[in-house]
């Protein structure tokens, strides 16, 4: 499954034209026959690694948020081996996200096209404060919770 495009332009590596349909046909006839443990590993693998680079952002907590759901739907077709894994990975990374958003609060320059810019101006056409709480906004503190809280707060 690993020599699948994951441009989603739907061009192959290198920039060529798409994929043939001969191509897609078999790509489609190995992930039906791949085990649903493997699909989820690397569904799993890809949302961690997307989390991990955005480190700081709320796009990071979103990302984490969803492999922790996505972990916990699917558990019970988890091995043992890999829901350990996964449980290890999220709780890094959830420290490490608390940590990184610590830092873009401190120096006080938030990234743009973070999630919260999307949820400041949906908030500033409602009228209603930002419920993001990224740097930069006016909502709670960053960590989810109350101000200077390093208290992971799923979902938020």
């Amino acid at each position: 499954m690993s020599d699948v495009p994951t441009d989603p332009s739907g061009a192959t590596a290198g920039g060529a034209d798409q994929p043939s349909e001969e191509e897609v046909r078999a790509y489609l006839s190995q992930l039906r026959e791949a085990p649903v443990e493997q699909v989820l590993a690397e569904v799993s693998s890809a949302l961690l690694n997307a989390a991990q680079v955005k480190l700081g952002r709320s796009d990071a907590r979103l990302l984490i948020d969803l492999s922790a759901g996505l972990a916990d739907g699917a558990r019970a077709a988890l091995s043992d081996d890999l829901s350990k894994q996964l449980d290890d990975a999220l709780a890094q990374l959830r420290l490490a996200q608390v940590e990184a958003e610590q830092q873009v609060q401190a120096s006080g320059e938030a990234e743009s096209n973070d999630i919260s810019d999307a949820a400041a101006d949906a908030a500033k056409r409602e009228g209603d404060a930002p419920s993001g709480g990224q740097p930069g906004s006016s909502g709670p503190a960053s960590s989810g919770g109350a101000a200077g809280s390093r208290l992971w707060v799923p979902g938020r």
